[in-house]
């Protein structure tokens, strides 16, 4: 064999064996590196090599021995989540959050706004620089820094090439978000459907940490749906599963903006709870002021949630019976009605879905709230980041500086 094949060979079986031991670290929480080698099947010459490189690299911590055991205590090990940063954005149709995460997904800094001009994606990027370079100043000096942006938005995204496909409720069509982002900011950018985002936000931080098939939907101004089945997202042969929010529930229904006609999104999302209440008592108002009003048991606000979650049970009971999840979570801005919105929703599932009598689900409101897409996206960035050899992690690049005119 050429000897220069046999030493990349190695360099690369090193690289591979870090990310290994760093990923053990990430996810077991403190451990010792006998336990390590355990888990990891390496002896524990590697393991001690290994070990310390992370440590040199600032990605893992000594934090004090074991609790009293046989012999030598062992020293335990943790790894670093305060060495680096991840930005997560939620970009919805009327505004912006952006969040600031440790390498675990911990939130540790938030920003956001209103869009001024949503339908217009130079306007919407010239805001998103404005807010990731805002928050990024609040940031502390780390090791690595920021090490990537991720972005969840309402509509049919292409993943793997971050071009939002077509995005209805913001009117946008074959934007290369991905591309246009990072021509402002020198970091990687991961552009991903917004539910999808949530869900993973979930399974990261919120309810679905321990579960293995989880249900995500993100019921705003439309609905999104993200699905999470072993363990994994479900993203489809081109990257549109889940657009559950364009299923028909009413086939002579209203115009939805994707130009079909009763679209779930058309009857079950903060959009049709708008038009509901006005329908009903002849004033406009937005979702926020009809919830306080539901808080105050006014009827035509009561009677339109009603509505809103009898058909937001009615296409649940449609992805249980599809897909049958373990656990269901409404998240977005209707996951602010609580319990005045699950009652209604578990009373039609219970008597419209086929498997509820034969399989245990869960249906809750999201624990995170409107951060629950935000921290999605900054798991895209951990996920990528810290996948494969660790040869690419390294320090950031940086901001470029400002949005050009």
């Amino acid at each position: 064999m050429n000897p220069m094949t046999r030493t990349g060979d190695q360099a690369f079986v090193k690289e591979l064996n870090l990310s290994i031991v760093l990923n053990v670290l990430r996810f077991q929480g403190t451990v010792s590196r006998t336990q390590i080698a355990k888990l990891t099947g390496l002896n524990k010459a590697t393991i001690s090599s290994l070990v310390d490189e992370l440590i040199t690299k600032q990605l893992v911590i000594e934090v004090g021995r074991a609790p009293s055991q046989v012999g030598r205590r062992p020293i335990l090990l943790l790894f670093n989540a305060n060495a680096g940063f991840a930005l997560g954005i939620d970009l919805e149709v009327d505004f912006v959050r952006v969040v600031a995460t440790d390498l675990s997904g911990q939130i540790v800094q938030t920003q956001e706004c209103s869009l001024t001009h949503p339908e217009h994606p130079q306007s919407v990027l010239g805001q998103l620089v404005e807010q990731i370079q805002t928050l990024v100043g609040q940031l502390p000096p780390t090791p690595f820094g920021v090490v990537g942006i991720g972005v969840g938005v309402p509509g049919l995204v292409d993943y793997r090439r971050g071009i939002v496909i077509n995005a209805p409720n913001l009117g946008w069509r074959d934007i290369h978000l991905k591309a246009l982002l990072e021509s402002y900011v020198n970091l990687p950018v991961y552009v991903d459907n917004e539910a999808n985002a949530g869900a993973l936000g979930e399974k990261m931080r919120g309810a679905g940490r321990d579960v293995s098939d989880l249900v995500y939907i993100s019921a705003g101004v439309g609905i999104g749906v993200g699905i999470i089945v072993n363990h994994e997202l479900i993203r489809g042969a081109q990257g549109m599963a889940g657009e559950f929010g364009h299923m028909t529930v009413e086939p002579q229904g209203l115009r939805c903006g994707c130009g079909n006609q009763g679209c779930w999104e058309m009857y079950a999302s903060e959009k049709a709870l708008v038009d509901q209440y006005r329908r009903l008592s002849g004033r406009s108002l937005n979702s926020a002021a009809i919830l306080s009003l539901v808080a105050e048991n006014e009827n035509f606000a009561l009677e339109s949630l009603q509505s809103i979650g009898q058909y937001l049970g009615i296409g649940i009971a449609n992805i249980l019976n599809g897909l049958n999840p373990s656990l269901v979570i409404i998240g977005n801005r209707l996951g602010r009605a609580g319990d005045r919105l699950l009652g209604p929703v578990l009373h039609t599932v219970q008597s419209r879905c086929f498997i509820a009598p034969y399989s245990e689900v869960k249906i809750q409101m999201s624990a995170l709230g409107l951060d629950t897409c935000a921290i999605g996206a900054a798991s895209l960035v951990l996920h990528e980041y810290f996948a494969g050899p660790l040869g690419q992690v390294h320090p950031p690049m940086g901001l470029t500086g400002s949005l050009k005119a």
